[in-house]
């Protein structure tokens, strides 16, 4: 049997990259309760109304369930429910690991599916404090990746990529078959998220791809077959 295989947009690892893949994501959680991150289980999937409020993965890139819930593309869409229409008046530091599913029409090998699992950082904080907050959850995804010697590049994606965030910068790890692949985005949201969401206590929103696997698997994939 191969070591992964991939059908219709789902993918299917061996025993070896399974336990690589969970030894993954307890590093990278182990490293964030460290740091006083807390865990917050969240669904999923969710109403199409967040979905629609929160306007990063859009209503033609979800998978419905029904005419009043959808499948989740991120947790950052679950946190959001979460917290909608309540008051959160203390900067918090969240993560959560949940299954993501994209209506993705290209797809392409681990790094295009239809289903993905993704531990998400997620962020309120007031706002003299978001430079801070940000360069905090982009740099937990930067020390995972040099942890592992895995070649990296951060790029600026603010004015480039659509959408009403106010800074925007994705992590690319270089690859031998796709070249500079994107594995992490970090986006800082300042109050916008919460004013859709209807959340009181005038902080600001960061979200952050701490990993997302399978596509953070093909590094070490390739690196396998040296």
């Amino acid at each position: 049997m191969n070591k992964y295989f991939t059908k219709d947009g789902i993918y299917y690892l061996d025993y070896e990259l399974s336990k690589l893949e969970f030894d993954l994501f307890r590093e990278f959680e182990d490293m964030l309760l460290e740091k006083g991150f807390k865990y917050l289980s969240l669904p999923s999937a969710g109403s199409w109304d967040v979905i629609e409020k929160q306007e990063v993965v859009t209503k033609e890139y979800s998978l419905g369930i029904d005419e009043r819930q959808a499948l989740f593309g991120s947790a950052e869409q679950a946190f959001l429910e979460y917290f909608q229409n309540s008051k959160v008046d203390k900067e918090l530091y969240l993560f959560s690991i949940n299954e993501c599913f994209r209506n993705e029409q290209k797809l392409e090998g681990l790094q295009r599916l239809r289903e993905f699992k993704k531990l998400e950082q997620f962020c309120f904080c007031k706002k003299e404090n978001a430079d801070t907050a940000f360069n905090e959850l982009l740099n937990n995804s930067i020390e995972f990746l040099e942890r592992h010697n895995i070649e990296y590049r951060v790029v600026d994606k603010t004015k480039e990529d659509p959408g009403y965030h106010l800074k925007k910068y994705d992590i690319e790890v270089k690859t031998k078959k796709y070249g500079w692949m994107e594995t992490h985005s970090c986006t800082y949201f300042g109050e916008e998220q919460t004013k859709r969401l209807n959340i009181k206590g005038g902080l600001h929103t960061i979200s952050n791809t701490g990993i997302a696997s399978p596509r953070i698997l093909i590094p070490f994939i390739e690196r396998q077959k040296k």
